[in-house]
C-alpha cells in the first residue's frame, strides 16, 4: 500500500550556535567561518555514515567546529600533524556506543582505550573528505577550537508540507483499519538512523538517506501477516497500537512502514513534531 506523495523542497533551519572562545588565531587564514547550513548538513552526513560503520546510527551530542587541521588534529593528538601544512577543516564528534571493529577504520583513523564512547572526525574544508578520526572515552573540549556547532539541527518545515506528511500518514492508517488514528507525530532523520530504532532486529544500517519517519497510534493491522495455510483458518491478526511510516525526504517516496506494539523512542532521532 505504498503511498507516492511529492514533498515540497526542505529549507534547513538555522544552525545552533552553542558557544565560542576566541583562541587568539587572529588573522590565520586557515580557521573557518562558522559553517552554513547547507555544509551542516554534508558534515552531519559523513558523521552518521561513520558512526553507523562503528556500530551505533543514533549517537548523540553531534557537534562541529571549523579549525586548521592542525589545530583539529592537535586537539585530538598533539603533534599528530607530523609537518604537514595546515588547511581548514572542521573537527566532527559524537558520543555514542561504538565498537572497535579495525576493518572499517579509514586511512589516519586511530582506536584508543576500551569501550570508545566518543568518535571525532578531522574533515576538510575544502572537498569535505575525511583525514583523520579517533575512537576514545573522553569528548574533546570544542569550544577552544572556535564556535561550536550542533549537526542535529531539525529542518524547519512549512505548513504546506507538514500538510502533506500528514496526508501520507493518514492514508497508511485507513489502509491498515484504522481511519482516525490519534497522536500524530514526525521527525527528520536518515534511513539507517530510522531502522535502528524502528526496527532494531535488522541490524545496523549505515544508508544515510534523509527522510522523515511519521507515526500514528490507534488500532491497526499488522502490515506483515502471515499468509493462509491451505487446509486450516486464517487466524485473527492481532491489532498493533503504533504504525510507522518512512518517506524519502526528497520526492516524498515512501520506503519502508510497519507496526509495533509499543510506541518507538522516536526522541533518539531528533526532535518530534506533531503532525
Amino acid at each position: 500500500m505504498p503511498t507516492r506523495t511529492p514533498l515540497l523542497a526542505v529549507a534547513l533551519g538555522a544552525a545552533v550556535l552553542l558557544g565560542s572562545i576566541a583562541s587568539g588565531a587572529g588573522g590565520d587564514p586557515t580557521r573557518q567561518p562558522p559553517a552554513s547550513a547547507a555544509v551542516l548538513a554534508q558534515l552531519q552526513s559523513i558523521l552518521l555514515n561513520q558512526a553507523a560503520l562503528q556500530g551505533d546510527p543514533t549517537p548523540t551530542r553531534t557537534l562541529a567546529v571549523a579549525a586548521s587541521s592542525h589545530a583539529a588534529e592537535d586537539l585530538l593528538a598533539p603533534g599528530s600533524h607530523e609537518g604537514l601544512a595546515a588547511v581548514p577543516a572542521y573537527l566532527l564528534c559524537a558520543k555514542g556506543h561504538f565498537n572497535l571493529n579495525g576493518g572499517s577504520l579509514p586511512p589516519g583513523f586511530h582506536a584508543t582505550g576500551m569501550a570508545p564512547t566518543t568518535l571525532c572526525l578531522v574533515v576538510l574544508a575544502q572537498g569535505l573528505a575525511v583525514t583523520r578520526g579517533s575512537l576514545r572515552q573522553h569528548y574533546p573540549l570544542l569550544r577552544t577550537l572556535g564556535t561550536v556547532q550542533d549537526l542535529n539541527v531539525q529542518p524547519v518545515l512549512t505548513a504546506a508540507v507538514l500538510a502533506e506528511l500528514r496526508t501520507v500518514l493518514l492514508t497508511q492508517a485507513h489502509g491498515t483499519g484504522d481511519p482516525h488514528p490519534t497522536h500524530l507525530r514526525m521527525v527528520a532523520t536518515t534511513y539507517g538512523a530510522a531502522l535502528s530504532v524502528l526496527a532494531p532486529s535488522q541490524g545496523v544500517d549505515a544508508d544515510t538517506t534523509p527522510v522523515f519517519v511519521l507515526v500514528a497510534s490507534g488500532h491497526f493491522r499488522s502490515p506483515f501477516e502471515l499468509p493462509p495455510t491451505a487446509g486450516r483458518p486464517r487466524p485473527a491478526p492481532r491489532p498493533v497500537g503504533t504504525l510507522w511510516v518512512i518517506v524519502a525526504a526528497t520526492g516524498g517516496g515512501l520506503l519502508s512502514d510497519g507496526g509495533s506494539a509499543r510506541a518507538p523512542d522516536l526522541g533518539q532521532l531528533g526532535r518530534v513534531q506533531p503532525l
